[in-house]
């Protein structure tokens, strides 16, 4: 780890493994962290924790910056749900783990905003190459990729075996295929688009209403977030800032 910002490379050692050593997941929890946030973003389980491993390096990023750091939508989905758990977040992760408070700021919109947001995160990146001494994966730091979702290749798969299945089964058991065999195929695919075509509707459905409920400053995050988030957390991310 190289030393980038004016803390020393001891403080940025003992920083850093008291971030990597930090418990995410609470022991007695019957649904911990990690497998709340792969179910409300979608994400494969894997996947989430990777995420929260990245999210571990962009707030060691926040600390070491005088100017803090701007995350990716991945990593800004993992910061809203922690933020949710405010006594972890507050308490344990800024109060005992960081010894500072990281507060979310969010973006005020507008063309002049995103320029702004665009070379924070240019700054972001480099900021993490030269301390990490690596590229930050493009899976969780490039908002243009869109990270799996579990339950749409699911839902993929039992919507088209059903169908390759029957096709085999007609085919082979009709010697000579006529029309019927030819329309019952064709309903059974038009049924199938369109079980298929609802599955995603209602994952794009709940998954909103998950945003919304997780990526507010609402009543879900109570007094913990309202301190960091000012308006709200709702309207995009701009960074992180320290005090």
């Amino acid at each position: 780890m190289n030393q980038t910002t004016a803390f020393t490379r001891e403080e940025q050692e003992l920083l850093w493994q008291r971030i990597e050593s930090f418990p995410f997941d609470a022991p007695d929890s019957r649904l911990p962290f990690s497998h709340r946030l792969a179910r409300e973003n979608k994400w494969d389980y894997n996947f989430g924790l990777k995420a929260i491993e990245e999210y571990r390096k962009f707030i060691f990023l926040c600390c070491i910056s005088p100017q803090g750091a701007s995350p990716s939508k991945v990593i800004d989905e993992v910061w809203h749900l922690h933020l949710i758990y405010t006594q972890s977040y507050w308490e344990e992760f800024c109060g005992k783990t960081l010894n500072r408070n990281i507060h979310h700021h969010p973006s005020a919109g507008g063309a002049q905003e995103r320029n702004k947001h665009e070379n924070w995160r240019t700054d972001t990146l480099d900021l993490y190459r030269n301390t990490f001494n690596a590229e930050p994966p493009p899976e969780y730091w490039d908002d243009k990729h869109s990270p799996p979702n579990f339950l749409l290749r699911l839902l993929k798969r039992i919507t088209l075996l059903p169908l390759l299945l029957t096709f085999i089964f007609l085919t082979s058991c009709n010697e000579k295929s006529g029309v019927f065999p030819t329309v019952i195929i064709g309903f059974i695919i038009v049924i199938g688009l369109v079980m298929g075509g609802s599955g995603v509707n209602k994952t794009g459905e709940k998954r909103k209403k998950n945003e919304n409920d997780t990526g507010s400053c609402g009543s879900s995050c109570s007094s913990g977030c309202s301190s960091g988030c000012g308006s709200g957390c709702g309207g995009g991310c701009g960074g992180c800032g320290g005090s």
